[in-house]
């Protein structure tokens, strides 16, 4: 088992992103960081956590650095999550196992929490393929939000027994929302703007 843990950041969630580095420890054996910004300071913090860093352009969005981000692990299997995401000890004995199968790739379920109040009633399971073999071509990432990779395999596993937890606060959530708003298409726009006002309605927010 060589698993990668590859995580695209704007920097602004710091103690956050060393919670979802902590929760691979022992799991996996590279921490690669793309940092979507312009502050050395920052930069320096990030790159003091991880095996690999590196600094690119600020893009609103984590999904136009994936493909390349995910090329640049040296591990033969890449675990894949943001900074505001991490695991429990039950998904890490998952992964560790899971890697020993025949699955080329694995979707995960998501709890949901912002300002710790669950909202699955608004995402639901929330599927997404967060972990996966590095082969070429296995699984290509579209440039634009809210849209699923493009898999070319059979061997996919759904799993009912792990989940990914993404935890965020409010005021993030807020700040995520605008900056893709300057950048995603009209589909997209229409999406966040449903989903922050569902948030909303769910937290008692004006």
């Amino acid at each position: 088992m060589n698993i990668s843990l590859v995580v695209i950041t704007d920097g602004t969630r710091l103690e956050s992103l060393q919670r979802t580095i902590k929760s691979t420890r022992g799991l996996t054996e590279e921490v690669v960081i793309v940092y979507q910004g312009r502050d050395q300071q920052v930069y320096d913090k990030i790159h003091s956590m991880a095996t690999f860093s590196i600094m690119t352009t600020p893009k609103g969005n984590a999904d136009p650095d994936r493909n390349w981000a995910y090329e640049l692990a040296s591990g033969e299997w890449i675990l894949a999550l943001d900074d505001d995401e991490h695991i429990d000890d039950a998904t890490a004995a998952f992964i560790a196992r899971i890697t020993l199968s025949k699955a080329d790739v694995v979707w995960f379920k998501f709890k949901n929490y912002i300002d710790g109040v669950d909202i699955q009633d608004i995402l639901g399971d929330d599927p997404h393929p967060r972990l996966w073999r590095k082969r070429q071509g296995l699984i290509l990432w579209p440039s634009e939000a809210h849209a699923f990779p493009q898999i070319n395999s059979e061997m996919q596993y759904f799993t009912q027994e792990a989940c990914i937890m993404h935890d965020r606060e409010y005021k993030d959530v807020l700040a995520r929302h605008e900056g893709r708003m300057k950048v995603i298409n009209q589909g997209n726009r229409e999406l966040e703007e449903r989903f922050i006002s569902s948030v909303k309605s769910k937290l008692g927010k004006k």
